[in-house]
């Protein structure tokens, strides 16, 4: 069953916006007395439309569904700019396999420069990745991704505990850490996974991340991984520790 994530205002007036109303009309072929359900506040609703055509579409709630999608955990992964399109693809998957939010952030090896209207299209993209995403894997949130900033800005005191993605660990035989760590977090933690760009995180980089005290350096096999492939090795391992049991 299809659903769509959206605001208040489209909660309140029964309708979607116009993008929506296009795909559920043209795309999906809606008619009326058809199902799906609408996400809003981190709820969801079956709904059942009772008027559809090109330009309008109007819905009845029938009931609020007791569900839910979310990991126990709350994730954000901060992600080392890499180059190209790839972070479309972080974000679309990472949205799908449970990630709460994204912070894209230019570290020493960042291949990419942006001006700042490029950067207010490119957050507006993001955003729509990230929403259709949740609405194709039924999510149960909405992901979030943040504004772009530099490795130093970020404010780690907000999370519980910072996974940073390192290869190195991997050399050192350290191969358990990880799996460990994810069975020792209370439900509902907020953590992160840094992992950097191409070429990875930089030893200055390193040194400074050493300096904070929620910070745990994991491997992630012995395989090294392509920045975009990354995040989602480490959102499908919170799933099989934390929901596959």
């Amino acid at each position: 069953m299809q659903k769509f994530f959206i605001n208040e205002l489209e909660f309140n007036n029964l309708t979607l916006k116009d993008d929506l109303i296009y795909q559920a009309f043209k795309v999906l072929r809606f008619k009326i007395g058809d199902k799906f359900i609408i996400g809003f506040n981190d709820k969801s609703y079956l709904v059942k439309i009772t008027l559809i055509n090109q330009k309008e579409l109007k819905y009845e709630i029938i009931e609020e569904l007791n569900i839910n999608n979310e990991l126990d955990l709350d994730i954000t992964i901060i992600q080392g700019y890499p180059k190209g399109d790839k972070i479309e693809d972080i974000i679309k998957y990472g949205s799908t396999l449970g990630a709460n939010s994204f912070i894209p952030c230019f570290m020493e090896r960042t291949q990419f420069k942006i001006d700042l209207k490029r950067q207010e299209n490119k957050m507006e993209r993001f955003n729509k990745i990230a929403r259709e995403a949740c609405e194709q894997s039924m999510r149960t949130k909405l992901s979030n991704v943040e504004q772009f900033i530099n490795f130093k800005d970020i404010d780690y005191n907000m999370f519980d505990l910072i996974y940073v993605c390192y290869e190195e660990e991997a050399k050192d035989n350290n191969m358990v850490g990880f799996k460990e760590s994810l069975n020792g977090l209370k439900s509902g933690s907020k953590i992160a996974f840094l992992i950097g760009p191409e070429g990875g995180i930089s030893e200055k980089e390193i040194a400074y991340l050493k300096t904070l005290n929620n910070t745990k350096f994991i491997s992630l096999g012995k395989r090294i991984l392509r920045t975009e492939t990354a995040s989602l090795y480490c959102l499908s391992a919170v799933s099989y520790e934390r929901e596959l049991k």
